[in-house]
């Protein structure tokens, strides 16, 4: 029984504190999308094109066109113990720039995507670097994106391979744009800073994550019932343990009697007379050890 009541307790408590987890980052994920959601709302989607470093750090809400991609410089996969299990890409990030309404090139930034948008980026990275080309053939637009800032870990990725990536055949991005003059500068440190620490990530329109936030804390509360239940039935399995305990012992231990009688006492054994002379006589006595007379059977 306190095995069992131990197993409850230690389940119960595990439960309410992960239904305490869910319903908090339930609720959390809500309020945070509900926000995200009277954002997007007030300031709608802005061209992502026509953005300042400044505005773009605001994390706004953007859409627009996509009519460049310079290299992809990172990538995520899946691993099984730190193996990789597939030649597929779980996510690419490509370094495109912002190009403005009259083409100039003042900021790069990265896009992060997934499957679905590789074949029309990398069509797009071939003819951008195609010099029999006159002008943009090929172009992707997006609606419902949003500017967010880098991963540390891939923006600690796209600024080691802006300066030693291998971006073209003779060096890397660094060196591409001192050669061809692009900054009209040879300072690597101001050509970087021309490098946002920001990415554009398609399909993030506000909403999705708010239904995730209720669906978990619907399971949070479904859980802490649960945790509620599991915990007062091994409240209450000590109490019903003792009273069978102590049934069984009741049971098992002899009643006292209510009267007890006394032991008969042992009846004091006949005497026999002597008829002539009074005397008595032993059992068995066939004549009077006083008197001489016979007595008559045995005594």
């Amino acid at each position: 029984m306190n095995a069992n009541k131990s197993h409850q307790k230690a389940r119960g408590i595990a439960f309410l504190i992960l239904a305490v987890f869910l319903i908090a980052f339930g609720v959390m994920a809500f309020a945070g999308m509900q926000q995200e959601q009277a954002k997007y709302e007030a300031e709608g989607t802005r061209d992502f094109n026509l953005l300042s470093a400044d505005e773009l750090a605001g994390k706004p809400y953007v859409e627009g066109r996509i009519e460049f991609v310079f290299e992809v410089f990172a990538e995520e996969y899946t691993t099984n113990l730190g193996i990789r299990v597939s030649k597929n890409s779980d996510k690419l990030y490509y370094l495109i720039p912002l190009v403005s309404e009259d083409g100039y090139i003042d900021n790069f930034v990265a896009l992060e995507a997934t499957k679905r948008y590789y074949d029309t980026l990398d069509k797009i990275y071939e003819e951008t670097w195609d010099e029999t080309l006159p002008a943009v053939v090929t172009e992707l637009y997006l609606e419902d994106a949003q500017i967010k800032p880098l991963p540390s870990d891939i923006e600690a990725i796209l600024y080691d391979w802006c300066e030693n990536g291998e971006f073209y055949q003779n060096g890397s991005f660094v060196d591409w744009c001192i050669e061809s003059d692009f900054f009209g500068t040879s300072n690597s440190a101001k050509i970087v800073s021309h490098v946002q620490p920001y990415m554009i990530v398609p399909d993030s329109k506000p909403g999705n994550s708010a239904i995730v936030g209720l669906i978990m804390a619907g399971i949070g509360a479904a859980l802490l019932v649960a945790a509620i239940l599991i915990l007062r039935k091994a409240k209450r399995t000590p109490a019903a343990a003792q009273q069978g305990t102590f049934v069984q012992q009741t049971a098992a231990a002899p009643e006292a009697p209510l009267y007890e009688a006394p032991a008969p006492e042992t009846a004091p054994a006949s005497t026999a007379f002597c008829p002539a002379c009074g005397a008595a006589l032993e059992p068995g006595t066939r004549f009077c050890p006083a008197c001489g007379t016979q007595v008559k059977g045995p005594q």
